[in-house]
């Protein structure tokens, strides 16, 4: 194996969204062995940079999904989504009421002030039993800190449409409504509670190619290690998939590798510590 690729929330970050030291450490000293580590996530590049820790410094990263992919300072991948295909997405959801944040490529989310009730909506009320802690933690955050609400916003720079609800049923049809909808564009869920939205033909696994591509790796040489519907692209495509222990059922039984620890005890980096560290 000659490279790792992680995803983030729910993986590598705790419901705090914070990379332990331990790992830290661990990631600096594969790299120092000659391992390649990248980060696919469906974060915004700006957001990565935001959150990650200053002693970690990836060989490459896949952001929003893939719709951006980066090595170093080389720029892989570079795509936004269609305006239009933007405003059709606002307003029907409009029918349907879910939370939502439109991702633009300098790192800020928006949404139309004309409907900030029904975000507020989604948000106020207690979390369901089937939503992730840290993705509770970061709507409540992003809607605090973050979001920003516009009367027109540009959307000449988006990268993805990032749509959440408490309640799963009104999900699955949001869900329906957008398979049933011919514009150019892919969805991808990284839980049960969201889906996001980003171009056509764009996933986690098609970025980590060029960057596979750039540092002349196979994915046969690939560990992939996640814990949501998103990373299956990446999955598929490395050499070993892992599954994080607190992914849901299905994705085990997709992938059966599965670390012994989930994201909140450190997983990652146990995991990694046992397969390539100690056996150098």
């Amino acid at each position: 194996m000659k490279a790792v690729a992680l995803d983030m929330d729910g993986t590598i970050l705790n419901d705090e969204h914070i990379i332990t030291d331990e790992l830290l450490s661990l990631v600096s000293s594969l790299q120092e062995k000659g391992y390649y580590i990248f980060l696919a996530t469906g974060r915004t590049l700006s957001d990565v940079q935001e959150v990650l820790a200053k002693d970690m410094r990836p060989d490459g990263i896949a952001a929003a999904n893939g719709m951006v992919a980066v090595a170093g300072e080389t720029i892989l991948a570079d795509e936004t989504l269609d305006e239009e295909i933007v405003r059709k997405l606002i307003e029907e959801n409009r029918k349907h009421r879910l939370y939502y944040e439109i991702h633009t490529k300098d790192g800020r989310r928006i949404s139309f002030k004309e409907d900030e009730i029904s975000l507020v909506e989604e948000l106020e009320g207690p979390k369901a039993e089937t939503v992730r802690e840290h993705e509770w933690n970061s709507r409540q955050k992003v809607w605090k800190e973050h979001l920003q609400l516009e009367e027109d916003p540009d959307l000449k720079e988006v990268v993805k449409v990032y749509f959440f609800t408490n309640d799963q049923e009104k999900l699955e049809n949001w869900e329906v409504s957008l398979g049933g909808n011919k514009a150019p564009f892919i969805t991808s869920s990284s839980s049960e509670h969201n889906v996001e939205v980003m171009k056509e033909g764009i996933s986690k696994g098609s970025a980590l190619e060029l960057l596979l591509d750039y540092y002349s790796i196979a994915p046969e040489e690939l560990i992939a290690i996640g814990d949501g519907g998103n990373d299956i692209p990446m999955l598929e495509l490395a050499g070993r998939p892992v599954v994080m222990s607190n992914a849901p059922e299905e994705l085990k039984d997709q992938f059966p590798e599965v670390t012994d620890y989930p994201n909140t005890e450190n997983g990652v980096y146990k995991f990694l510590k046992e397969a390539l560290e100690e056996k150098e």
